[in-house]
């Protein structure tokens, strides 16, 4: 069994992969953050009211343009590169980290309406493994605490994601599937002639994906052998949805969250069978 220390490492790295990515990203596509673009702060900042707007929210105009955002996201991946050389559990790796969550929660201000699922696992991660590693004050059970929460959070957005399927028609009728593949913004051409081929597989696929979110938290209890069989689903679900929807960002995300099951697994003093 790998210790804690080396699990919070492994989660970092799979985490910081991810958001590396998504920074490049942003930076590739940075003109969707100018004044006419579609995540222009002129109109990021209209969510608040007119009272909050005029002291606080004015000087960040000035952050977050494209020449600002273009910075920021230099910055995070300088801090990413930099976090392969210290430890997490090391002062500087500390700092570094809580240099890229404040970078994460500033950038999540203008990227509030793009933002998805894997964006709120990305932060809270980063949050957690920064609270429960503070340097001199974070201790072994504070750690393992934090890699609780994040295997416990994981199992949660699965079974919530589960159940709200379980109750959607769509879903069960086992026509969802295609539906979304079928949409402009995360479909698939190939996809959706795919499953228009062959609808058994569109009411597999949808069967499939029900029952494995709402069960996922088995994994934690379960003997190992049969455990890996809820992460082998996990791992195929997202790499599909990357390869096929371009939602990458759910990939690295939670599979970051995966050291923790596996840590949480073996941590259990009796297991179900």
């Amino acid at each position: 069994m790998i210790s804690f220390n080396n699990t919070t490492q492994l989660i970092l790295l799979i985490l910081s992969v991810g958001v590396f990515i998504s920074a490049l990203e942003y930076i590739k596509k940075i003109q969707v953050f100018s004044s006419n673009g579609l995540l222009s702060w002129n109109v990021m900042q209209l969510r608040w009211t007119q009272q909050e707007q005029k002291p606080i929210l004015k000087p960040l105009s000035k952050l977050f343009n494209e020449r600002g955002l273009a910075t920021l996201f230099i910055i995070r991946c300088l801090l990413l590169i930099s976090l392969l050389f210290y430890p997490l559990q090391s002062t500087m790796g500390w700092v570094l980290l809580s240099l890229l969550g404040l970078s994460l929660l500033m950038s999540s201000l203008i990227t509030y309406y793009g933002s998805d699922g894997s964006d709120q696992m990305t932060i809270l991660i980063v949050i957690t493994l920064v609270a429960c590693n503070l340097p001199g004050l974070g201790t072994p059970k504070l750690a393992e605490i934090g890699l609780w929460f994040i295997g416990l959070q994981a199992c949660l957005s699965y079974t919530v994601a589960g159940i709200a399927k379980l109750v959607s028609a769509e879903w069960r009728a086992g026509t969802a599937v295609k539906d979304v593949f079928s949409t402009k913004t995360y479909g698939s051409k190939k996809a959706t002639l795919f499953l228009q081929k062959y609808p058994a597989a569109n009411g597999f696929l949808c069967g499939n994906v029900m029952i494995m979110e709402t069960l996922f938290p088995l994994c934690l209890f379960l003997p190992w052998q049969y455990a890996m069989i809820f992460l082998i689903w996990g791992f195929t679900f997202h790499f599909l949805t990357a390869l096929i929807m371009g939602l990458n960002s759910f990939f690295w995300a939670f599979m970051a969250t995966y050291p923790a099951l596996y840590f949480i697994n073996h941590q259990m003093p009796w297991h179900l069978f």
